[in-house]
């Protein structure tokens, strides 16, 4: 059995120091790889580079050459059989819902981060002991043995995480024989009786919907933090949720905020955690794993992690159109559809998909994914269907089995909720693989329930009618493509100052050092645009997406 002992004696150094003990039976090469990447966020983060005083030791104590073969890959060459130790030293300084974390207060880990595959033993059993103070109480999504935690391969281990800490409060609830935890590290400013009672809610619907749920045992970890911070990360067992400012929660619209995100990972439980497309399944860490799937992955469980607010109780509906105007009004600022489908821009993740990146260039798997979503699931509302009959087929045929799903394999199961092929196939070929607008078809399903969707001018006259964004310090942050000023600006010049005239305004410029005059006129179109969702009248289809 693999072993990994973990223990911090300076907390406020931030460093940790792991011993790795690794069964050697034959007298062959060992590799040890560190993972490169972790599940949820398909871009390299180098881990790496928090290592530090790597050093390997035979049974006997005897120190053993390691040899880098890359970045991160190292390999040492036994000499007798037995129990080698490798020791190093992690740094544990950023906290968000997939890194580490450790001072004086908390131990934090996402094993993925600094945990070695042993090449050739990536299916042994792992036992994991993390060392700390009497006073701390310690929860993980690691699975428990008499007292003892262990992950039965390295990709258990990988998609698993650990935190201690002197002040952790613990709740927890149980649905059909599974127990579901709650841990809050932090201050908390709201009822928590009524916080896990929504999210017991929420929980039991999707529950519902899947038929059943895919383990014995689920923990919700927060980090309620002092200053801003909103990211969750899924795991198969659990997730781990950063949030702040924590006093912030006290409000009902902070609140929607962590409930959307907690609702969202609890989803991904299923979607993603085991049903994945197949070039991720399994996971190799070492290098970029590519794949188009991202509107499925991220793009339906944007859209679900916010319908199962609404299918439970916990948003009303006006409420539930306030997120769904976010997406929107995120939406439209980007026009990199007509650059990228979103199939490439979930391929392009690896590239620079968690960042803005050159304008125009990509689409969001999440937000666009979700607008997606949406139009599938009331066009499969028209078949007496629906997207959560397709994701529950998908559970039973891929996910439950756990076999990696193709693109194809989907649109098969879409395709066999409908009789009329034909319409949906031109759907994909429009807003999956193709470059079309989805603002339109957005409207269009959503008056089929019952729903207008407008649009007004934005209160910054100079987005609407001149087709500029400046959100920092007059900085030029984002530019409309179809107005005057995309042929007259540039992306960074600073406005000094304005000038309203009868035809239009005139600008002084600060580019990069060069001050300039520009005169623009008044845009003959509504440029950038503000969306609002207004309830026109209840039908029976907008009774079945919603109570469905």
């Amino acid at each position: 059995m693999i072993k990994y002992h973990i223990k911090s004696t300076n907390p406020v150094s931030q460093f940790i120091e792991i011993k790795l003990f690794i069964p050697v039976r034959h007298l062959s090469q060992v590799r040890l790889q560190l993972p490169a990447w972790r599940a949820g966020r398909y871009q390299l983060a180098n881990y790496v580079q928090n290592i530090r005083n790597l050093i390997v030791f035979t049974p006997a104590g005897k120190q053993v050459l390691a040899s880098k073969l890359t970045k991160d890959l190292w390999e040492f060459t036994p000499d007798h059989v037995g129990e080698y130790e490798v020791s190093y030293e992690y740094y544990c300084a950023k906290m968000d819902a997939g890194s580490c974390w450790v001072d004086d207060e908390q131990i934090y880990l996402n094993f993925v981060n600094c945990c070695f595959d042993v090449e050739g033993s990536s299916d042994e059993k792992i036992q994991v002991e993390v060392f700390y103070p009497k006073n701390f109480q310690s929860c993980t999504t690691l699975p428990a043995e008499n007292n003892e935690f262990f992950a039965s391969n390295f990709q258990q281990l990988a998609d698993s995480s650990f935190l201690a800490s002197h002040s952790l409060i613990h709740e927890s609830f149980e649905i059909d024989q599974v127990k579901f935890h709650l841990w809050l590290r932090g201050e908390v400013h709201f009822d928590l009786a009524e916080f896990k009672a929504n999210i017991k809610r929420f929980t039991e619907k999707q529950i519902e919907a899947f038929g059943e749920f895919p383990v014995d045992e689920y923990h919700f970890i927060y980090q309620l933090l002092p200053y801003p911070h909103y990211h969750g990360v899924e795991h198969q067992r659990g997730t781990v949720i950063t949030f702040g400012p924590a006093e912030s929660l006290a409000d009902r619209a902070h609140m929607n905020e962590l409930m959307g995100v907690s609702c969202h990972e609890l989803y991904h439980a299923w979607n993603v955690c085991q049903i994945r497309p197949k070039e991720i399944m399994p996971y190799d860490f070492s290098k970029e794993a590519y794949h188009e799937a991202g509107w499925i992955v991220e793009g339906i469980t944007t859209y679900m992690g916010d319908i199962f607010l609404l299918k439970s109780d916990y948003f009303s509906l006006r409420e539930y159109f306030e997120t769904f105007e976010k997406v929107l009004n995120r939406e439209s600022v980007n026009f990199g559809w007509r650059s990228q489908s979103i199939l490439e821009s979930s391929f392009d993740l690896w590239i620079d998909g968690y960042v803005a990146g050159i304008p125009d260039k990509k689409v969001s798997i999440y937000t666009h994914g979700a607008l997606i979503a949406f139009c599938l699931d009331a066009m499969l509302l028209d078949e007496n269907s629906s997207l959560h009959e397709v994701m529950k087929i998908l559970w039973k045929r891929f996910g439950k089995p756990k076999i990696g799903y193709s693109l194809d394999e989907v649109w098969e199961v879409v395709l066999s909720q409908t009789d009329h092929t034909i319409y949906f196939n031109q759907f994909y070929e429009d807003f999956i693989i193709g470059k079309e607008d989805i603002f339109p078809v957005v409207g269009k399903h959503l008056a089929s329930l019952g729903f207008e969707l407008e649009t007004k001018n934005r209160e910054d006259n100079l987005s609407s009618t001149y087709g500029i964004i400046n959100l920092d310090e007059g900085k030029i942050t984002k530019l409309h493509p179809n107005s005057e000023a995309y042929k007259k600006l540039i992306i960074g010049d600073l406005i000094t100052s304005k000038t309203l005239t009868n035809s239009g305004i005139n600008l002084s410029i600060d580019r990069f050092g060069r001050n300039l005059e520009i005169e623009l006129s008044i845009s003959k179109e509504i440029l950038f645009q503000d969306h609002f969702i207004m309830d026109k009248k209840s039908n029976s289809k907008r009774e079945a997406w919603i109570n469905g």
